[in-house]
């Protein structure tokens, strides 16, 4: 299983976004995929799954040490094919208490007590800490999206470095690249931002950039992908484009393309 975790310290630069449009688009090509919340904001969670649907959470398995329970028992069908999730709760946040180094794997393990998947993708809490330090010690890539905003690098340098950190007990973890979001191309600071994010990161920067697109704000209000409320929107096509490109950096060779409406 691919599990790549989503990260960037800095709320704000579309991860959340990346992370259900990329799950939802693996997914619909057929790939079985686990969207994995791990942000305490529960904003990935109520993209897919009404609040009084959930009734075990990560929180039970990730948090406390008597009782926890199996990954499993935490996993929940969305209404896209192929594309399961487990919830966040707000308890998430008690894992920044969390300071034992055997506490530092439980997600990892529990990854790896569920064998049915092709790729995981994990939304990360916009911080570095213990629950990021989970993500990336049980992930086998990172992709870190980037705002074009005046300010693009706030911090991701030192999530670079704490990637590269987290190497060490993790050799297999890769970059799997930087992913500019919220592009107008009518704005040169846009445009500056991502010629700054090429010249620090050369190839690993995406060829597609997010274009900002109102679609993709409306459609967690729907419980949809990009792809099920607006198929024909720039959002749709930026977060395809995308998702050929992660998948060709993986050595997966695509299956289904989506299909609009027209």
């Amino acid at each position: 299983m691919k599990v790549i975790a989503i990260a960037n310290q800095k709320g704000g630069v579309g991860k959340t976004t990346t992370s259900v449009n990329l799950a939802a688009a693996l997914a619909i090509r057929g790939h079985r995929t686990l969207l994995v919340d791990l942000d305490s904001q529960c904003n990935t969670t109520f993209t897919y799954l009404p609040p009084d649907l959930i009734k075990t959470t990560l929180a039970n398995v990730l948090v406390g040490h008597d009782e926890r329970l199996p990954l499993i028992d935490a996993i929940y069908e969305t209404h896209i094919q192929n594309l399961d999730i487990a919830p966040s709760h707000i308890r998430l946040a008690m894992i920044e208490r969390q300071v034992q180094i055997e506490d530092q794997y439980r997600l990892k393990d529990s990854l790896d007590s569920v064998s049915d998947y092709e790729f995981a993708i994990i939304d990360c809490p916009p911080s570095l800490g213990m629950t990021l330090t989970q993500a990336l010690l049980a992930s086998t890539h990172v992709i870190v999206p980037i705002a074009a905003q005046y300010y693009p690098l706030e911090g991701v340098i030192d999530l670079t470095s704490t990637i590269n950190a987290t190497k060490r007990p993790n050799p297999s973890l890769q970059i799997l690249g930087y992913l500019m979001t919220q592009f107008d191309i009518r704005n040169s600071i846009c445009s500056d931002a991502l010629a700054k994010v090429q010249e620090l990161f050369g190839n690993l920067v995406f060829d597609t950039v997010v274009r900002t697109n109102v679609k993709l704000q409306s459609a967690p209000a729907f419980r949809k992908s990009i792809y099920e409320h607006a198929p024909t929107s720039h959002g749709s096509a930026d977060y395809e484009a995308f998702t050929d490109e992660a998948l060709d950096r993986l050595n997966v060779s695509p299956t289904i393309k989506l299909v609009r409406e027209a």
